[in-house]
């Protein structure tokens, strides 16, 4: 019996819907793996890298080797090699880093931009004397002595972590206490506690030492006189912030601990996401290789893993990667930048921000400023400083939008 035409027919066009499938199939895994065809002579199919490109803010324009080839957020199908990729924003400092792609794999780019010209908005308006950042960063004590508004000199508390800080109608500092006949707060140095509840204000001149709570409103009986019992205060206090440092430090490869002085928490921090720590190295040593397994698709940029006593360096967990930020008496009171990659630190009277594999260094504020009063924000979009706009004015507290 001779097969109908009709049979054959139908067999071809399943046979070649499923060749179809099988094709487009196929095609889709090479290009999600970075495959892409080349038509620049006989057309093959050549394995490619895939850069992922990502900045804050959106859509800034992205060249790549010096050409404009598209915009953030996007994707891009490259020749395995090496590239200059930088990306620009008006209004925004330029981002550049040379990009090591390699095939198959996919290479991420976050690039944090900053503003060129940072925006200053006041936090206080009748001055502020010894302003200190709570150990969570999220409050800032300071005194007021001011001479035409006298009823309202005393000691202040300012929540940076509030939403409503920027607001000019809702952003008032809170009066924690006016002064009393044998106490001016203008005359106090503060401390805070480690858990940010408590402080020790002691008189810069007679060194008497009162230890009060911030939690609500202070009167004269909230207000303790510690003076004999200050050393013992700051003792616990001490030991505190040692079990924290050492609790933070415990699942922190043994290399790496090592180098750290752990007794202060002062000589590092971990970035928000915690897989990066900055340090400063307490003692010359050398990093050994393959701490851990690195990832398929490290950081290509220059590591140091020969280490120098009193450089600041920052850690990779995730890469095993190691980079030299600078030598402590460049980089002056470094801290990270919340929610980013980016550290700040002060160098000859500039605020800088730098890539925690010490790219992109740039300065984001250059005015006159204090150097010991230089805050991060819990956001990451300001930072806190004290700073007067004008020559001869009092200094007030002043956020300096960054981002």
């Amino acid at each position: 019996m001779t097969a109908h035409p009709t049979h054959h027919k139908s067999f071809f066009i399943i046979s070649a819907v499923i060749i179809f499938i099988i094709t487009a199939t196929l095609l889709i895994s090479l290009y999600a793996r970075g495959y892409k065809l080349d038509l620049s002579g006989t057309p093959t199919i050549r394995s490619t890298g895939i850069l992922s490109l990502m900045s804050k803010p959106k859509s800034a324009s992205v060249y790549i080797n010096n050409h404009l080839t598209t915009a953030t957020d996007d994707t891009l199908g490259l020749l395995p090699g090496e590239y200059t990729v930088k990306i620009v924003k008006d209004g925004f400092n330029p981002w550049e880093k040379t990009i090591n792609v390699k095939k198959e794999i996919v290479t991420q780019i976050d690039a944090q931009l900053f503003k060129s010209v940072p925006d200053l908005k006041s936090l206080t308006v009748s001055g502020a004397i010894s302003p200190t950042l709570s150990p969570d960063g999220n409050k800032i004590i300071y005194a007021v002595a001011s001479a035409s508004a006298s009823k309202n000199n005393g000691l202040y508390l300012l929540d940076i972590s509030s939403p409503t800080l920027l607001s000019t109608n809702k952003n008032v500092p809170k009066q924690l206490s006016s002064n009393y006949p044998n106490i001016n707060w203008a005359e106090f140095n503060f401390k805070f506690s480690p858990n940010s509840k408590s402080v020790i204000a002691t008189n810069i001149n007679s060194h008497v030492s009162y230890l009060f709570s911030i939690d609500g409103n202070l009167s004269i009986r909230d207000i303790t006189d510690i003076t004999p019992r200050l050393k013992v205060i700051e003792n616990e206090w001490q030991e505190q912030s040692t079990l924290y440092t050492l609790n933070s430090l415990e699942k922190i490869p043994e290399e790496i601990k090592n180098l750290i002085a752990t007794e202060s928490s002062k000589n590092f921090e971990f970035s928000s996401s915690a897989e990066k720590i900055l340090y400063l190295a307490t003692t010359d040593n050398e990093i050994p290789q393959a701490i851990i397994t690195p990832p398929l698709n490290p950081s290509s940029q220059t590591q140091h893993r020969t280490i120098k006593k009193d450089n600041y360096y920052v850690y990779d967990f995730k890469e095993d990667t190691n980079f030299l930020i600078g030598h402590k008496d460049e980089v002056i009171n470094p801290f990270w930048l919340a929610n980013s990659n980016n550290i700040v630190y002060i160098n000859d009277q500039k605020i800088k921000a730098i890539e925690y594999d010490a790219t992109n260094e740039q300065i984001i504020f250059a005015g006159d400023f204090d150097p010991s009063v230089v805050f991060p924000s819990p956001d990451g979009n300001k930072i806190i400083t004290l700073t007067a706009p004008y020559q001869g004015t009092s200094k007030n507290l002043y956020a300096i939008l960054i981002k």
